[in-house]
């Protein structure tokens, strides 16, 4: 397992690897990832960290986590909360008898229903909050466990518009109570404001800056708009071709697009990145 408990000095880090899931590492129907198997061993063996930036909650990140193999530091909910083992040499300062390190500002998942529930008010949304296990197994095409684990959040609600929205006037109104709204792959993600991806992986990257007392090159895999931040904020931003074979709407010449949508691109896309011949 991948994890990064090693002491200082004893693995020579360049790089640090940041990846969406959905549409990204993860196949966009069978969230199978066995397409970038070459990569995500290249990875394990040369001690890069994968790190998962998604909007995805703990108990699901922990769960495919111990399906790939690695104990790496990761970001959930679209940069709510970042979450270190207690293995990690990140976490060597920190109280030892935790599981996992929680770093967030974010506001609580309870706060954000709240208010959520005064914009159902207004507009016509349903969240995860007012789902019935059934619904959100179908919206999200996960089986009954996995879809559990995606509700058991902490800092954000996904929600779907029942009828069409303004986005740009919502985004305005929730902008006034520190809120904000991303749009993902299947849903939007009503979320504390200035709490993005970006900002975890460089707050992330600062962290091992200082750990290993050098300069990391940040490189970041996504497909979706939730994801754009954090590919325009990267030394190396990678697009991710979407299931369609489209392209997510995002304007930046030094962004890297895929040849092939989900992890095929993602493999094939990295190992050029990292020069593995």
């Amino acid at each position: 397992m991948l994890s990064l408990s090693q002491e200082k000095g004893a693995i020579v880090l360049d790089n640090l690897v940041f990846t969406d899931l959905d549409g990204t590492l993860l196949h966009h129907h069978n969230y199978c990832f066995e397409d970038a198997r070459e990569a995500i061993d290249y990875l394990k063996t040369n001690s890069i960290p994968l790190i998962i930036v998604t909007s995805k909650t703990f108990s699901e990140v922990r769960v495919l986590q111990e399906k790939l193999e690695i104990d790496c530091p990761f970001i959930v909910e679209n940069g709510a909360g970042i979450f270190l083992s207690a293995t990690s040499p990140l976490t060597e300062n920190m109280p030892p008898q935790k599981r996992h390190i929680k770093i967030s500002q974010a506001k609580s998942y309870l706060e954000l229903r709240l208010f959520f529930k005064t914009l159902q008010e207004k507009y016509k949304l349903r969240g995860f909050g007012d789902m019935e296990l059934s619904e959100v197994v179908e919206l999200t095409g996960l089986d009954e466990e996995d879809a559990i684990n995606s509700m058991r959040r902490d800092f954000t609600e996904p929600f779907i518009a029942l009828e069409e929205i303004d986005l740009e006037l919502l985004k305005q109104e929730v902008n006034v109570e520190g809120l904000d709204i991303v749009k993902g792959g299947r849903f939007f993600h009503l979320i504390s404001q200035g709490q993005d991806k970006a900002r975890a992986m460089k707050y992330l990257t600062h962290l091992f800056e200082e750990r290993y007392s050098k300069k990391l090159k940040m490189i970041a895999l996504g497909d979706s708009a939730n994801d754009f931040t954090m590919l325009q904020s990267a030394d190396i931003g990678v697009l991710i071709q979407l299931h369609d074979g489209t392209y997510a709407d995002i304007e930046c010449d030094e962004i890297i697009k895929t040849r092939h949508s989900g992890p095929k691109g993602w493999n094939e896309t990295l190992l050029k990145v990292l020069d593995v011949k």
